[in-house]
Parts: C-alpha cells; structure tokens; sequence
C-alpha cells in the first residue's frame, strides 16, 4: 500500500475512534454524572481536537504514528481511569478525557499539513470514517457497554498507527483487541460502584449507599440511549429500574392477584384510571409498568404503552414471572419509540392520555434537551386534546410545584391558541397533590394535574373529591371549590400576565424552544461558564496564527472559525428537528448524524473538481451562499417533517437521508477548500485552521444550546447560517490581496470513494438492521389471560359503578 492510501485510511480510522469515543464518553459520563455536567465535561474534552492541532503548529513536526498511538494507548488509559475512579474532581476528568482528543487533533493537522493540497480527498476519508464510528458505537454500547466501547475505539487509533510505525504496534493492536473482548466479556460490574454509592448524588446511587435496605444490581443493560439497571432494595413489594442512574421507576411484585396490591390505591398516580369509560388508555412513559398494572386493575379494556427505552421494555418483559407478564397480557400493546412521534402518527381516539412522571436524566447526544421534552410542549398538549375522546381526560404527574405552574401556563397558552381566555383552563384543570404532600403548604407535591376537553361539571366534581377524601388524597386545586393563589393567580390574566409575576421560568415550551425542565431564568451557570471557556479557547488560538504569518492570514482564520461555530449549530438543529421525527433516539444518530457526515464527506470529494472553489473569492462567495441556503432549509425542513410524520418508518427513514445528505454536500464543500488554499499561501498555517475551526465548534456547539434555551431553535439556526454568511463575506471581500490558485483534482480518489460508498452502504444496512431488531421489531404481546378484576378495588365513592361507564363527560 502506498503511502497516499496509508495515510488516508489512517485519518478514517482515527475520525471513526475519536467519534466513537467521543459518543461513548456521552454515554459513560451521563451515568457517573448529571446530565448537564455530561455536556460540559465531554464539550471541555472534544475542545482537545483544536488543542492538538495548536500543538502540531507549535512543534512542527509530523510523528503520525507517534500521535496515532498516543491517541489509542490514552482511549484505553482513559477508559480505564474513569472506570475504576469516577468520582476524580471535574477539571481531571475534563482533562483526562481530553488527552485522545488532544492527540487525534494533532494527528489531523499534520496530517493536513503533509498533503493540504489534496485536503478535498483526506476530508472524505474524516469524513466517512466518522461515519463509520457512528455504526460501531450503536451496537458496542450494547455489546460491550460504557467502558468496552472506549476501549475499542482506541483498538481503531491503533489501527491507523500501525500505518506508520514499526510492526510492533500490529502486536500491541492484537493485545488490546484480544484484552478488551476478555474484559468487557466478563460478567462483573467494571465502574466501582462503592464510589458512587458513597457520593450518593443520583437516585440510583443513593439507593445502593443506603443505610436501611441498601440496594443491590440484580442486572445492567447499556445501550446507544442508556445504561438502565435492575435494582433490589427489598424485593417484597418490586424492583427499581434506573435510567443512567436517575429516573427511576417502579416495577411491582404482582403474583396474579390484585388484591395482593390494594395499598397502591392511594397513589395519586393510580386516581385518574377509576374515571372515564375505561375503553382505551395511552401511556406515555410506563417505565417499569405500574401504569399499566394501574390500568389493569380498574378495567381498562384496551391499554397501549409507548416506552422511549428499549432496555426498560425488554427487562420488564424478561421478568414475566415476577411480575405477571404485565407486557404481555391480553389487551395489552407495547411499543418502544418516542410518545409523542407515536401519537402524531396515530388516528386513535383515547379516554385517557398519562404521562406518569415522565423524565430521563440521560443526556442527549446532541445537547442539553432531553428527548422527552417534546412531550410537554404547548404543540404537544395541543395533539394530545386532538386525540382525547369525548368526555376524556389527559393526566400528568410533574415533579415538582414550579413544573405544575409550567404546564398550567402551557395549558393557558393552548386557549389562548383557540380564541378563548387563558384563564378559562381552569375550569377544566383539577390537580391533586401527590400522596405524601402536605394538604398546609401552598407548594403543590408531585402533583397530578387532570385535564379535559369539557369544563368540570359540579356532579363531576363531587365525585372526584369523595373519592379523594375517602383515599386520603388533597385537592390542590378544584375549580369553584379549592382555588389555590399560585393557580388561581390566572383568573383574568393572561399567560403572558401570569408567567411574569413568578420568579421561575414558567413560560410555555414550544417545539421550537422545548426545554420543559429548565426553570431558572436566565442562562444555567455551568452553561455560562462553559461558553465564557470556549470563547476564551478561541480566543487564544485566534491570536496564534497571527504572529509570524504573511499576509492574508487572519482571512484564512475568520473563515475556518465562522466554518467551526456555523457547522455544529447547523448539525445540532437538523439532529434535534429530527429526533422527533424519526421517533428513535439511536437512528438520529445512526441515520441523521450519518447521513449528515456521509454527505459532507461526499462534498468535499465534489468540491475538488470546483473551479469556483480554486480561488479565494469564489470560495467566499460559496461560504455566503451555503449561509443562505443553510437559513431557507429551516423552511422546507418544517413542511417536510410535518408532510411525512405520518408516514411509515422506513419511509420516514429514506426521507431524513434525502434531507439530510443534500446539505451536507453544501457543508462540506468549503472547510477543505479553506485548508488547500491556505496551505498553498503558507503551509504552517494548515495546523492553526484546524485548531481555529476546532475550537470554535465548541463554540458553535455550546451556543446553539444556549440560543436555543434563551431564543429557540430557529434563532440558532440563523446565527449558524450568519456565521456562514459572515465568514464568506470577510473572505470575498479580502480576497483581493490573496493570489492563489489550488486547481489540484483529485484524481484517481473518485474510484476508491466509490468503493468506500458502497461498503459503507452495506455496513449503514447491517447497522439498520440491529436497531430494527432491538426497536420497531420487538415482539408483539402473548394476549395472556388477564386476572379477574376485583371490584373492592373501587372506592366506596365509586362502588357499584365498577362495571358502568362512568363519568361519561356529564
């Protein structure tokens, strides 16, 4: 093999181990730490790439393999490290997990140093290489879990080393790959867990330190979406699950005797399942199934439970025995995907809609969102009352007061929507303070909120409130009867009114701003400091390439720094617009994020045949129109996703890659350029691009979640494509005093790209393939026999009515 070959294979395989690491580190620190420290630890790591590419400029040499085999040895070391500590303090973990990204940044400049002027064809190989990491990293999660997947994806940054060094690094490759299947292979926890259990700062951590039923891991599942764990705390009454270590939910003992489970009457979760026509029931979110053995008990004659984790639905199914195949009874309809992408889709008409505290302290691979924070947003609740049946009733269990205050004005903000009064809501909203609330205080507790269609009726009403005296349950709030000042603040007000005499951010989600949770006004503190972090980064390495430098560097600068922050913002709004719409976290990664890098690798091979691209003007004028056209997809993206919502998944699927991979050739076409032209006018600028573009898509990175909390996605999206604009506009303009020529083809790379296409094709299908399995093909309900419903299941209130249809909307 040549040594053009070797070294673009070389550059393929360290793209495909920095983003497999770099998605593992996502997956491992969302469990070892809270979500929003996730994503400052792992942006503060990837922050390395443009570190070590201002280190390759300050040493000037290039030492490939010396820098390959750095980055694969601290994969492993690292790896390691966090497993074995993960309770070290931030700034070590930052820098610990940032050591690989330090090396491949320096791997990458100098690789584009050596041959900038084929910069088009070793951008493809990135490129595709990233790519494939994406289809090793969905199934290593499952395969070998947090730990095993960041150890093979220093097996690939060996790889490419043995491209460049003696033969000895081909021994070290076959001794890591042959000990990272021996240790991920082994049937043992390998976090130490006693660590977390002592920092007790998670609910899963908390519960294994506990001093009076400590808890014990009956069994762990990784997967691209979260690490869920079994938990026994007592074992008589259930098991806990635990999403990423947070996010608990409950699965009950139930031996096939409702009786067995009459103490969970008085949980104001089970309240809204006595009411209605008990016909059909969608449960959004049932965790360990308690919803759905709620909806069991009282009669529900068809229940239909959409479950985001596939882990959870597997687990619960594979402990039938304990708790009475509540997945597979008869009636009984699972499906794993996203709620509210399952509800959009769906022509069905329900009695009843719970959302049974619905939250995931998983941390998004794209951002601060969370994946279920579409569900409560206003156009949320708008779908949900489009499929709510005469006389039925949305539930939802929130977390807390402020959060209840949140979705009242989301509520109000629906009305208003409609033509009518925000504060007319009221009369049909009821709210039932959770069960171990304080019925003195003014904070609501977990509360249950009750929503229907139809203003509460007196009869209705008299009902509700005997059966929750006779429960042992407080109305916090009743229309007519119990109004509440933190509720009742709404009368004669608008939503706009009502949002600003709080103190917290209650202001109503949209899909376009969809950050339920985040309460605080204002930007989040860790945000904030992260954002004055990355400015800081940028500004250093901005200064660098100034000194010493001829001429008509800084244009060079601003446009690889404009490229770095426009390109993250965009990719972060097209991965968020399509989390929703494909309704499977892992394929926005496995389909959109791939489609996305499949195509900008595609673009940059195209871009070398560009005579417009050849020259600094015309380059400037390509960034401008990239800007333009990157603004005016936002608007055919909104009518295309909405146009194929409903469409079938494999359909949905094909759609995302005709959206996607277009763009992506129009994204990919100027970085590379950038990288050729500048090399040709000094090539010892090349490393300070890299480190220019990479610190700046940290930048880029962290200020689309910050635009999209303080202004939404929309606005996100326009600075990223200003940031296009910007940058092509300063090079067009100052091109006059740059006199440069890269009309360099590729030549004989379009052959090989065609084979690389291909297989990757065939790798993307078999990867495809495993989601589906694990997703969209899981196995439908047995239809076993249902238990007898008992009917002193009822409150006294109630009994007598167990077989009727009551509260028909009268």
């Amino acid at each position: 093999m040549n040594a053009e070959r070797r070294l673009e294979f070389g550059v393929g395989l360290v793209a495909a181990a920095v983003i497999g690491y770099e998605i593992g580190l996502v997956r491992l620190f969302s469990f070892l730490q809270h979500y929003h420290y996730t994503f400052l630890v792992v942006s503060g790591a990837v922050c390395g790439l443009g570190l070590g590419a201002a280190l390759t400029a300050v040493l000037r040499k290039e030492r490939l393999g010396f820098w390959a085999v750095g980055c694969g040895v601290s994969m492993g070391w690292g790896a390691y490290m966090l497993a074995e500590f993960p309770r070290l303090p931030l700034p070590l973990l930052v820098g610990m997990a940032g050591v690989p990204f330090i090396a491949a940044g320096a791997f990458l400049a100098s690789a584009f140093r050596a041959r900038y002027q084929q910069s088009q064809v070793l951008y493809f190989w990135d490129l595709v290489g990233a790519a494939c990491g994406i289809l090793y990293v969905v199934p290593a999660l499952e395969w070998l879990g947090g730990v095993g997947a960041l150890l093979g994806a220093g097996v690939f940054a060996l790889a490419a080393a043995a491209f460049f060094v003696s033969r000895w690094v081909w021994i070290g490759f076959l001794a890591l790959a042959s000990g990272l299947i021996a240790y991920s292979s082994q049937q043992r926890e390998l976090i130490d867990l006693k660590a977390l259990a002592e920092a007790a700062d998670k609910p899963m951590f908390r519960a294994l330190g506990a001093a009076r039923h400590r808890g014990e891991v009956k069994e762990t599942r990784w997967s691209a979406y979260a690490r869920t764990d079994v938990v026994d705390r007592t074992g008589d009454t259930g098991l806990n699950l635990y999403v990423d270590g947070g996010a608990g939910s409950y699965m009950f003992r139930f031996p096939g005797d409702y009786r067995r489970l009459f103490f969970v009457r008085r949980e104001a979760a089970f309240f809204p399942y006595y009411f209605g026509r008990r016909e059909r029931a969608l449960i959004i979110g049932p965790g360990g199934g308690a919803d759905v053995l709620y909806a069991l008990m009282t009669g529900w004659r068809r229940i239909e439970a959409v479950e985001i984790n596939p882990e959870i639905a597997a687990l619960v199914r594979s402990y039938g025995e304990y708790n009475g195949h509540l997945y597979d009874l008869e009636g009984v309809e699972l499906h794993v995907g996203d709620g509210r992408n399952y509800l959009e889709r769906s022509r069905a008409r329900y009695d009843l809609i719970a959302l049974p505290l619905v939250y995931a302290e998983a941390a998004d691979l794209v951002g601060y969102a969370l994946a279920e924070n579409y569900l409560f947003t206003r156009e949320a609740f708008a779908a949900y009352f489009a499929h709510l049946a005469e006389g039925g009733r949305l539930a939802l269990v929130v977390h807390n007061h402020a959060l209840m205050l949140r979705v009242v004005a989301t509520l109000g903000a629906v009305w208003e929507g409609r033509g009518d009064e925000a504060s007319a809501v009221l009369d049909h909203l009821v709210v039932v303070n959770g069960a171990r609330g304080d019925p003195a205080r003014q904070e609501a507790h977990r509360p249950l909120l009750l929503v229907q269609q139809q203003a509460y009726t007196a009869e209705q009403l008299a009902r509700l409130h005997a059966a929750m005296e006779e429960l042992g349950l407080d109305a916090y709030f009743s229309p007519g009867r119990r109004e509440r000042p933190a509720l009742a603040a709404l009368r004669g007000n608008t939503v706009a009114d009502f949002v600003a005499a709080s103190a917290l951010d209650i202001s109503p989600p949209t899909d376009d701003r969809p950050f339920f949770y985040d309460a605080t006004r204002g930007l989040d503190s860790k945000l904030t400091w992260l954002l004055l972090g990355a400015a800081l980064a940028c500004g250093l390495v901005v200064l660098g390439p100034r000194a010493g430098q001829q001429r008509g560097a800084g244009l060079w600068v601003v446009f690889a720094a404009g490229l770095g922050a426009g390109f993250m913002i965009v990719e972060i709004h097209l991965l968020q617009r399509f989390g929703l719409f494909l309704g499977y976290p892992t394929l926005t990664l496995a389909v959109a994020l791939f489609g996305l890098l499949l195509g900008t690798g595609a673009g940059s091979l195209v871009g070398g045949w560009s005579r417009t691209l050849a020259r600094p003007r015309g380059l400037g004028l390509v960034g401008v129109g990239v800007g333009v056209a990157c603004y005016l997809y936002g608007f055919l993206l909104d009518g295309a996703l909405d146009w194929g919502l409903a469409w079938p998944l494999a359909a949905r699927v094909g759609l995302t890659l005709a959206l996607v991979a277009p763009l992506g050739l129009l994204l990919g076409t100027c970085f590379p350029a950038c990288l050729r032209l500048g090399g040709l006018q000094r090539p010892g600028i090349v490393p300070w691009l890299w480190a220019v573009n990479g610190c700046f898509s940290v930048l880029g990175s962290v200020g689309a979640v910050a635009l999209g909390m303080e202004w939404g996605a929309r606005a996100a999206l326009a600075v990223g494509a200003l940031a296009y604009v910007g940058a092509g506009l300063v090079l067009w303009v100052g091109s006059r005093r740059l006199d440069v020529d890269a009309m360099v083809r590729p030549g004989g790379a379009g052959r090989w790209a065609l084979g690389v296409l291909l297989l990757v094709a065939l790798l993307w299908y078999a990867a495809f393939s495993f989601i589906g399995a694990r997703y969209w093909g899981a196995a439908p309900s047995a239809g076993l026999p249902r238990p007898p419903v008992a009917e002193a299941i009822w409150p006294d209130a109630l009994r007598g009515q167990a077989g009727l249809l009551i509260e028909q909307g009268r």
